[in-house]
């Protein structure tokens, strides 16, 4: 007799559709929705053998309540869903909406964590009252340090405070430790948002076929060293199921760029003289060569998802391209309350700022558009104002009553727009 749990009897809401397979966020398996594990509900269920002592039981359930909640061997109701291969916890919506894999790198302090926070902060605003969309967490406990950093930055009641947001690490709160056998894998850990239409979307109707889980994955510059990916640390893996990578490239590090702001910007993190200089384009090309080999990309062909070139830190290079962020590339529509992405102005500012890149960092143009067949480049300030420094010169951190991010939403609204069809609309002005 099968153990599996019928694919009809897990839980879910009246107005979406079950899918028939799923792909784990965090090891990447692909299973049947049948075979996903429940976690047991009894204090007393405790101890598995992949997650440790401590980690409630996960098991293949043959019981249900009424409403479809798996129930455990004590006689409780289960709420929560694990993978079958690794065994961490799966949020409901994976079952409900189809993933959008993104990949987001960069060097070490290119202000990854600073992008990430005001992304998400920006988008909660953003989607519901331009795109009549709905961006919230599918899993609070992945997203607990991008929480934590937006409550850093937005919702401080000391407008004077300055605030330093940790870089991302290579171990700790990052990664989720599985134990298959002898051998222990370090997984690194998802950041998760449901993205659902809302009443005034054009998709509203038949929303559960647009409705998607954001997939977000953001590894530590040092990742990207020669040796850092194994079997036991599969920390960029995700970069072969990646529907679009995000690569931040830092005008403040490189000596370029440096040397055409000197006279024209005053930011601290131009005019340091502390400050470091990286080979930027290296990070890229070992990013390239590891998705070449995790999907057997030929070394003459292109990658068939889009690259998008987040420049960050515009507050610090904007005279070198005056003007690109003064209001958001949002087009009202006539036909409801959406609005919808300008294309066309994303399309000029990307060429200009493509150009401005061939002028000082060629190499990195050319390293992207060999990699992608498409390429876009996105100007964005993640913070919207010069860093605080002390005396001696060294840069403290960020004012939170200062911090007005520019653009910041923009790379992922384009990733969401052009290839995720029907979530968020784009247009051509007239």
């Amino acid at each position: 007799m099968s153990t599996k749990a019928p694919r009809q009897d897990l839980p879910r809401s009246d107005d979406v559709k079950i899918r028939l397979r799923i792909t784990c966020p965090h090891c990447w398996s692909n299973f049947a929705t049948e075979d996903v594990h429940w976690l047991t509900e009894h204090e007393l269920l405790r101890g598995d053998p992949m997650l440790g002592p401590d980690a409630q039981q996960r098991f293949l359930p043959t019981r249900f309540d009424v409403a479809g909640n798996a129930i455990d061997s004590s006689g409780m109701t289960c709420q929560s869903l694990a993978c079958p291969k690794c065994h961490l916890t799966l949020p409901r919506v994976m079952i409900d909406m189809a993933p959008v894999f993104v990949s987001i790198l960069g060097i070490p302090s290119c202000g990854k964590s600073y992008f990430l926070s005001s992304m998400t902060w920006q988008m909660r605003r953003t989607l519901p009252h331009y795109f009549a969309i709905d961006f919230s967490d599918a899993d609070p406990a992945s997203n607990e340090i991008l929480n934590q950093y937006e409550r850093q930055q937005f919702l401080n009641a000391d407008s004077r405070a300055i605030v330093k947001l940790d870089k991302t690490e290579e171990q700790g709160y990052w990664y989720d430790a599985v134990r298959y056998g002898d051998q222990i894998v370090n997984y690194p850990r998802p950041f998760l948002f449901g993205l659902r239409p809302l009443f005034g979307h054009p998709s509203f109707e038949n929303r559960s076929d647009v409705s998607r889980v954001l997939c977000m994955y953001d590894n530590a510059g040092e990742s990207f060293q020669p040796g850092k990916d194994t079997s036991a640390n599969p920390v960029t893996r995700h970069l072969a199921r990646s529907q679009a990578m995000l690569f931040l490239f830092d005008p403040t590090q490189d000596h370029r760029f440096r040397a055409a702001c000197v006279g024209r910007s005053s930011d601290p993190q131009m005019t340091s003289t502390r400050a470091q200089v990286y080979r930027q384009d290296t990070v890229l090309h070992e990013a390239a060569s590891r998705v070449r080999k995790y999907t057997g990309l030929k070394h003459d062909e292109r990658h068939n998802r889009p690259l998008i070139v987040v420049v960050t830190k515009y507050d610090a290079w904007e005279p070198l391209l005056p003007g690109l962020l003064d209001t958001p590339p949002f087009l009202p529509q006539k036909s409801g309350a959406a609005h919808a992405l300008d294309w066309e102005r994303v399309r000029e500012t990307s060429a200009k700022l493509r150009h401005l890149l061939w002028q000082h960092s060629p190499e990195l143009v050319s390293g992207a558009e060999a990699f992608a067949q498409e390429v876009v480049y996105v100007p964005v300030s993640a913070t919207g104002c010069a860093p605080v420094t002390n005396e001696q010169g060294a840069i403290e951190g960020m004012r939170t009553g200062d911090i007005q991010p520019k653009w910041v939403e923009v790379p992922m609204l384009v990733v969401l727009a052009r290839w995720s069809k029907g979530l968020i609309p784009y247009n051509r002005r007239t």
